[in-house]
C-alpha cells in the first residue's frame, strides 16, 4: 500500500505535462488516417510515391512497392516512425524519468522521503511502476487517436482489435526501454538537467543510426545497436502481430536499465 501511495503522488506530480503530451500523440496518430484519406487512398499515395526522385525515395526508407503490399493499413503506421511521434513518447518518458528521483535528490523532496520508514527498494520500485503506467498509456493514446481517425476520415479499410493491441504493445515497449535507460541514469545523478542531457544525447545518437545505417554503409554494422531498429508498427497494425526479437531487446534493454538502476540507488549516498 506505501509503495502505491508513492507511485500516485510521483503520477500526480506531473499529471499536467503528461497529459498534454498524450493529447498531442493521440492528435498526431488520428491525422494520419485523414491525411491518406484526402490524398484519395493507397493507389494514390503509392502513385505519388513513384513520382518522387530516386534519392528522396531512398530517404523515405519505404520499398518501392510498399502502400500496395501493406495497404492503407502501412500508410498509417509511418506515422509511429515519425520523428515527432518519437520526440512526443520520449518527452514524457525522459521527462517522468529525470523529476523522479535526480528531480527529487536536486528539490529536496527526496530526503524526506527516505526520512519515513520505507526502504529504498520500495521507494525505487513505485516509480518503476508509475513507468510500466506511463508506457502503458502512452501506446493506448496512439492507438485511440488511430481508431478515432479511422472512424473520423472514414478510412476505405478497418483495423482488427489484434492490430491495436499489438501496436499498444509495440509502444509500450519502446516506451519501456528508454524509461528504464533513464531510470538507472536518474538514480545515479543528483539533477534533473544531467538526465535530461544524457538521455537527449543518447537518444538522438541511437535514432541517427538507426536512420542511416540503411543509407550509409559504414553505419550497417552499428545498425542492430540502436533501440529504435526493433520497434517495428507495420508489423503491428499491418500483421497485428510483434516480432519476438523485438519483445526480447526491447524488454531486456528496459530491464536492464531499471535493474541497474535499483542497485545504484539501494547503495549510493545522496548530498541531502
Amino acid at each position: 500500500m506505501t509503495m502505491l501511495r508513492i507511485s500516485g503522488r510521483l503520477i500526480r506530480r506531473g499529471l499536467g505535462g503528461t497529459l498534454m503530451l498524450l493529447f498531442g500523440i493521440a492528435l498526431f496518430e488520428l491525422i494520419n488516417p485523414a491525411i491518406g484519406t484526402s490524398i484519395g487512398g493507397t493507389d494514390a499515395v503509392q502513385d505519388l510515391f513513384d513520382q518522387l526522385p530516386p534519392g528522396m525515395r531512398a530517404v523515405s526508407q519505404v520499398s518501392p512497392d510498399f502502400f500496395i503490399e501493406a495497404g492503407f493499413a502501412g500508410f498509417v503506421a509511418l506515422g509511429y516512425t515519425h520523428p515527432v511521434y518519437f520526440v512526443l513518447l520520449s518527452s514524457a518518458v525522459v521527462g517522468f524519468g529525470a523529476r523522479t528521483l535526480a528531480g527529487e535528490v536536486e528539490s529536496g523532496i527526496l530526503a524526506l522521503t527516505l526520512s519515513r520508514p520505507v526502504s529504498r527498494t520500495v521507494i525505487y520500485l513505485a516509480r518503476v511502476l508509475d513507468l510500466v503506467a506511463i508506457a502503458l498509456v502512452l501506446g493506448v493514446a496512439g492507438a485511440i487517436g488511430t481508431w478515432l481517425g479511422f472512424l473520423i476520415a472514414d478510412a476505405p479499410t478497418d483495423l482488427p482489435i489484434r492490430a491495436y493491441l499489438a501496436v499498444v504493445g509495440a509502444s509500450w515497449l519502446l516506451a519501456w526501454a528508454i524509461g528504464g535507460l533513464v531510470l538507472g541514469a536518474s538514480a545515479a545523478s543528483n539533477t534533473t538537467g544531467r538526465v535530461v542531457g544524457w538521455a537527449t544525447g543518447v537518444l538522438v545518437i541511437l535514432y541517427f543510426i538507426d536512420y542511416f545505417a540503411e543509407l550509409w554503409e559504414p553505419l550497417e554494422p552499428f545498425g542492430p545497436f540502436s533501440i529504435f531498429r526493433y520497434f517495428d508498427p507495420v508489423a503491428a497494425l499491418v500483421d497485428g502481430w510483434i516480432p519476438l526479437v523485438n519483445v526480447a531487446v526491447l524488454g531486456s534493454v528496459g530491464m536492464a536499465g531499471v535493474i541497474a538502476g535499483l542497485l545504484v540507488f539501494t547503495r549510493r549516498d545522496f548530498a541531502i
